[in-house]
């Protein structure tokens, strides 16, 4: 019996993130500049921990909260060229997920330098579940995706701490 509710819950740890994500993440890590890496919540948590034991920064210290209430985190950078249409790819992406999957755009802004910021979450149970970030920039884009447990007031009372800094 332990042994048959270790597999689910091993087989459960490898589905956790949106399937949608990872075949994005999957055919964007092809290219010889493109860089896609995988690092566990456990992981997350306990770079957390000891840098905010380590910091003497206040700023730091905010910044190393966010990341301690992050899981699994999923990244993928990729240069634009490598893709016929990755402005288009971004948005089906976005489209798909906010349609079918059950994530919000919570923002969406350019930076003075170009940038394009776009913030989406899936928000479950008055919970943030999973967040994702996407920049894009004139020859890059990166997108970030990470298991969450924020609450939305959590969430901003964060995000309003980080525009202090």
């Amino acid at each position: 019996m332990r042994f048959f509710l270790l597999m689910v819950l091993l087989t459960t740890a490898l589905h956790a993130q949106d399937i949608v994500i990872r075949d994005f993440i999957k055919e964007h890590r092809r290219g010889e500049e493109n860089v896609a890496f995988k690092v566990p919540g456990w992981m997350v948590g306990l770079a957390s921990d000891i840098g905010a034991t380590a910091s003497d920064d206040h700023d730091e210290k905010i910044l190393f909260k966010l990341l301690g209430e992050l899981g699994t985190v999923r990244m993928v950078t990729y240069l634009n060229e490598d893709f016929q249409r990755p402005e288009s790819s971004i948005g089906n992406l976005l489209y798909s997920l906010e349609r079918y999957r059950g994530f919000e755009r919570w923002a969406d802004m350019r930076t003075q330098e170009g940038q394009r910021v776009t913030l989406t979450v899936r928000y479950e149970n008055k919970k943030v579940r999973e967040l994702m970030a996407v920049v894009r920039e004139e020859d890059r884009t990166t997108l970030v995706a990470a298991r969450a447990h924020l609450s939305a007031e959590e969430l901003g009372r964060l995000v309003n701490e980080l525009e202090e800094l």
